[in-house]
């Protein structure tokens, strides 16, 4: 059986780290990852703009702006891919701003392993999946409703005729 295949963007400023993502996403067994990666908040946003991607995996201290900034602007933007943020500190309240800013997921980077940090990849991109065909479910029901009121106007006015 084949496994399945995911484009990930990394945007991280530590070659090290980046390193680190790949030699621990190469461990994976149930997946294959495809990783594109940048040092900086700004590339990430132009490479988004550019390209399709499953998934980012965000390091929330990058050198021209924060993760929680980028999310910011990733959303001004319009773009839809999932983000997973990263860090090497941790601070309390970090993962519920990130949560809240729109990541899916928060990990420090001492904490994560091929099987976590695949596990949480699938994960992020099927509820993202997910959350795309709500929104998409919604439009059409709005759609459909926004149909029959017209059908049931167009009805009330030929038997008011």
């Amino acid at each position: 059986m084949a496994v399945p295949s995911y484009q990930l963007l990394v945007i991280d400023d530590s070659k090290r780290d980046i390193l680190l993502l790949e030699r621990i996403l190469g461990q994976a067994e149930d997946a294959a990852f495809s990783v594109m990666h940048v040092e900086s908040a700004q590339a990430g946003l132009d490479a988004l703009g550019e390209n399709a991607f499953d998934l980012v995996l965000l390091d929330y201290y990058l050198p021209d702006m924060d993760g929680l900034k980028f999310l910011e602007e990733k959303q001004n933007r319009g773009l839809t891919a999932p983000v997973i943020m990263l860090t090497a500190f941790g601070q309390e309240r970090l993962p519920v701003a990130a949560m809240q800013a729109g990541a899916l997921d928060y990990f420090r980077k001492d904490e994560i392993n091929s099987s976590l940090l695949g596990k949480a990849i699938r994960q992020a991109i099927e509820k993202s999946r997910l959350q795309a065909e709500m929104i998409a479910d919604a439009e059409r029901l709005r759609e459909l409703e926004e149909m029959v009121a017209r059908l049931q106007q167009q009805l009330g006015e030929q038997q008011s005729d």
